[in-house]
C-alpha cells in the first residue's frame, strides 16, 4: 500500500503524518516552526524526512501563502516571510531527492473535502475556514478554481460595505475571524476575550443567554456572505472549518442563520444551498496535501 509523507508549515509549529493511501496514520507529530531563513527551512524538513520518509512516494506540503501548486511556486510564503517567488517544490526535490508538492493551506482544507469528505462529487461547491482570518476555496465543475493569480479563496478580503469603513472594519476576516467572535460576544454580552470553546461551555453549562446572541450575531455575519457568495457562484454545497466547526451546536446556528437571510432576501431567485461542517478538521491541511500530490503525479504520468 502506497503511503505519504504529509507536512503541514504553520507560523508556531509544522506538523507533519505519514499517511497511507486508505488515509490511515502510520504516524503523527508535529514540532515548532523556525520560519527565518531557507537554510532552517531545510535542515527541518530533512530531519523529518530522514526519521519518517522511508518507503513513502514523497514529501506532500501544505503552506501558507499565494501558491501555484501545479508548477509548486509560491509567490508568498505567510509566515515564511523569505519565501518571494521561489520554485520551492523544485528546490525541496533537489535537496531532498524525492518528488515533493506544495499547495496552499486553505486550499489543502478544502481538497481533503474534495477528494475523500463533504464535497466529494460535489459539482460546484465553496469552502469557508474560520481563523484568525477567513481561508477557503471555490469548487467549479467538480475542480479546484486556483485563480489567475493563485489567491482564488481569499475571503478574508470580501467586504459587506460600499462606504469605506474605518481599519476596515466590515471585512469578512474582521467580522467572522476569530477576533469577530470575540468582538460579537463582548458587544452581545460585555464579557471580554471569550473564545469559541468558552462560548459554548457558558452556553451550555450556565446558560448565557447574552452569549448565545453574540454567538447568533456572528453566524448571521457568516450568512450574508455565504448570501453574496451564493449570487455570484449558485453552489450546491457550503462546507465550515476552522476549529469553532467542531462544536455541533454551531453548525447548527449557521444553517438557522442561513436559512432566516435567504428567506428574508430581496432577490429570492437565489437558491440556498446545502450547509455542512468539513469532515476533517485538525488532520484536513495533511490530507488536503496528500490528495494534491496525488493528483500532481497523476496529471505528469
Amino acid at each position: 500500500m502506497k503511503k505519504y509523507l504529509a507536512v503541514d508549515l504553520g507560523g508556531t509549529a509544522i506538523k507533519y503524518g505519514v499517511i497511507t493511501e486508505d488515509l490511515q496514520f502510520v504516524m503523527k507529530d508535529k514540532v515548532p516552526s523556525r520560519c527565518d531563513s531557507w537554510e532552517l527551512f531545510l535542515e527541518d524538513l530533512k530531519k523529518i524526512y530522514d526519521e519518517h520518509g522511508e518507503g513513502c512516494e514523497g514529501m506532500a506540503i501544505s503552506m501558507p501563502g499565494v501558491i501555484d501548486r501545479r508548477k509548486g511556486f509560491a509567490h508568498t510564503g505567510g509566515a515564511y516571510k523569505w519565501v518571494k517567488q521561489m520554485p520551492v517544490a523544485i528546490n525541496l526535490q533537489e535537496a531532498l531527492g524525492i518528488p515533493v508538492t506544495i499547495c496552499n493551506d486553505a486550499k489543502a482544507a478544502a481538497l481533503a473535502e474534495i477528494g475523500f469528505g463533504n464535497l466529494k462529487d460535489i459539482r460546484n461547491a465553496v469552502a469557508i475556514i474560520l481563523g484568525t482570518g477567513i481561508g477557503g476555496a471555490i469548487v467549479i465543475n467538480w475542480n479546484l478554481v486556483d485563480g489567475s493569480h493563485y489567491s482564488s479563496g481569499e475571503f478574508s478580503f470580501l467586504r459587506e460595505d460600499v462606504r469605506e469603513r474605518e481599519k476596515g472594519s466590515d471585512f469578512f476576516a474582521f467580522t467572522n475571524g476569530v477576533m469577530g467572535l470575540k468582538n460579537a460576544i463582548k458587544e452581545a454580552s460585555g464579557l471580554e476575550n471569550i473564545d469559541g470553546l468558552e462560548a459554548f461551555r457558558l452556553i451550555k453549562e450556565e446558560g448565557n443567554e447574552q452569549v448565545l446572541q453574540g454567538v447568533k450575531d456572528f453566524c448571521w455575519y457568516l450568512a450574508f456572505h455565504i448570501y453574496n457568495l451564493q449570487a455570484v457562484l449558485d453552489a450546491d454545497r457550503f462546507v465550515i472549518g476552522g476549529g469553532i466547526s467542531n462544536e455541533p451546536m454551531f453548525i447548527d446556528l449557521v444553517k438557522e442563520a442561513v436559512e432566516k437571510k435567504f428567506a428574508t432576501a430581496l432577490a429570492p431567485a437565489i437558491p440556498m444551498p446545502e450547509i455542512m461542517v468539513c469532515k476533517y478538521q485538525s488532520d484536513a491541511n495533511l490530507i488536503g496535501a496528500v490528495y494534491n500530490f496525488q493528483q500532481i503525479m497523476e496529471d505528469a504520468a
